[in-house]
């Protein structure tokens, strides 16, 4: 299996009691002043906006939404800067278009105001290229993302070397991203490209040493997880394999490859309802990036003697890539299942 696509109190001494005490008057009013000043005014979510080569993004319309029906929009400052006022308590997403370049986008970014203990929530946005949404799509941006302060040259390193490897430059494409992260240490995204590109090197130990400092710096990262989830795919080690597949799909649901990987995984360890389930749905999602679920499939009926449906299987995977490597071996075996079918 190869393929991937405590705290200091000054001044002497104080009483254990007396010094609880201290920390509880000291708590009450403090989150008393949130609540209060979240009830009277709402909260402020505000940020900074960054254009594709890191520079501010001037006069950019930032839009904010929410199940609410709140909907409102800002236009940033001559800094990059924008800020929402008074705004009620609740999960918002931000989006943001640049009227100079409507090409440029950014992927929807979560705002949830739950997961602030004071009334302002920072929210940083990165305008991106036509080119980046090519090659990852679109998506819900977490608050681990969004919360990032990327330098700008971390960024455009970034950005070439996601350029490099959509040109199939593997090697100048690993050292690039290597220069991203050498200035951001905690650029998990580029970690977990790297990741990526050492899997498709085989070389597995560095792979994994990429991915589990990406899921450290963000457990909900879904390329982390899932590249992961395939490195111990690789070292057979399925259990620990499915449990970081589970979570990546519940980070992107709409992946095949995720599903493909979490199928094959459940297969291995003979939890054949579960295979099923993701196998059929990553062929769901996307049949011919998914085209070789069908062979597991084919296995999962075997197992189970419904040798026709195993058979069945194997045709459509041959029909769907009928130069494939393994093309001769596996139109034998689907010869020896419907030969077992009229036996029976």
């Amino acid at each position: 299996m190869r393929s991937y696509h405590g705290a200091h109190v000054p001044g002497g001494r104080v009483s254990n009691a007396r010094l609880v005490s201290i920390i509880a008057a000291v708590m009450t009013t403090f989150l008393a002043v949130i609540e209060s000043s979240a009830l009277q005014g709402g909260f402020s979510i505000n940020g900074t906006v960054s254009l594709p080569d890191g520079n501010p993004a001037i006069r950019v319309i930032v839009k904010i939404s929410g199940l609410s029906g709140l909907n409102r929009e800002v236009q940033t400052d001559n800094q990059g800067r924008y800020e929402f006022q008074a705004i009620p308590a609740g999960r918002y997403r931000l989006t943001v278009t640049n009227p100079a370049d409507p090409s440029q986008f950014t992927d929807a970014v979560e705002a949830d105001t739950s997961r602030t203990p004071a009334n302002r929530l920072l929210v940083h946005l990165y305008l991106r290229t036509a080119q980046a949404k090519k090659e990852h799509g679109a998506g819900v941006v977490s608050l681990a993302e969004a919360s990032q302060q990327i330098p700008k040259d971390a960024r455009k390193a970034f950005e070439e070397a996601l350029r490099l490897k959509a040109d199939n430059q593997i090697d100048q494409a690993l050292k690039i991203f290597t220069r991203a992260i050498d200035f951001y240490p905690s650029y998990f995204q580029a970690l977990a490209e790297r990741g990526q590109l050492h899997i498709a090197k085989n070389q597995i130990a560095e792979a994994i040493a990429d991915l589990e400092r990406a899921v450290k710096l963000n457990e909900e990262w879904g390329p982390a997880l899932r590249g992961l989830g395939y490195c111990y795919l690789e070292q057979q080690k399925f259990e620990d394999a499915a449990q970081l597949l589970q979570r990546a799909v519940a980070a992107e649901p709409g992946v095949a490859n995720t599903r493909l990987f979490l199928g094959i995984a459940a297969l291995a360890l003979d939890r054949r309802d579960a295979a099923k389930s993701a196998l059929q749905e990553a062929l769901r999602l996307d049949a011919k990036i998914a085209v070789t679920a069908h062979i597991y499939l084919a296995d999962l009926y075997a197992r189970q003697e419904r040798y026709t449906e195993a058979a069945d299987e194997l045709r459509i995977y041959l029909a769907a890539s009928p130069g494939a490597p393994n093309a001769a071996r596996l139109k034998a075996k689907e010869a020896e299942l419907r030969a077992r079918t009229k036996q029976r």
